[in-house]
């Protein structure tokens, strides 16, 4: 996982709580808080971050990565404003986040495990999100997908279909307007 997860979720703690408990969260981790942006860290590493603020906020593991990919992706924008800014809305945004973004984070970084994301019009409006990772962090991404139509403006619907934790070969979202 790339250090920047690990200093946007330190952010985040920081804007809505306190040191305090980024201290705690980092000693019931067990880690030193040392991270930088550009390196590679265990992915283990964050999930005990998010263990530790699950059982500090008696949170669901699902609801803190939720609410952390929303937050996750205003820290990401104002990082790479490009990849949202240069599309004319949400839904054009999501359909280019593997062939552009993750292909842009592998040309960087040929040693990163970008999740796979295929996106397709679903019949009955809205559309299709295809998401496959080893690390099985779908609920993040479901807060990315939140945070992204926050940044566009529009209120949207996703219904998780299938999940790779429930036995499933990769997840399904759809994503509707809401």
């Amino acid at each position: 996982m790339k250090g920047a997860v690990f200093i946007a979720l330190q952010e985040m703690i920081m804007e809505e709580f306190d040191l305090d408990l980024w201290h705690q969260l980092l000693d019931a981790a067990g880690s030193d808080g040392v991270y930088t942006a550009t390196l590679n860290y265990d992915d283990q590493a964050i999930l005990d971050l998010v263990a530790a603020l699950c059982t500090r906020l008696e949170l669901s593991r699902e609801d803190a990565l939720r609410h952390f990919g929303r937050y996750l992706f205003g820290f990401l924008h104002r990082g790479y404003p490009v990849f949202a800014d240069s599309k004319p809305d949400f839904f054009d945004f999501i359909a280019s986040i593997d062939g552009v973004i993750h292909m842009e984070v592998m040309k960087l970084d040929d040693q990163a495990r970008p999740p796979k994301i295929e996106v397709h019009p679903h019949p009955a409006g809205g559309i299709q999100l295809f998401y496959s990772s080893e690390r099985n962090l779908c609920h993040l991404a479901e807060g990315l997908l939140q945070g992204a139509a926050d940044h566009f403006g529009i209120a949207i619907e996703i219904e998780q279909v299938c999940c790779r934790l429930q036995g499933a070969d990769r997840c399904e979202f759809r994503i509707n307007q809401a």
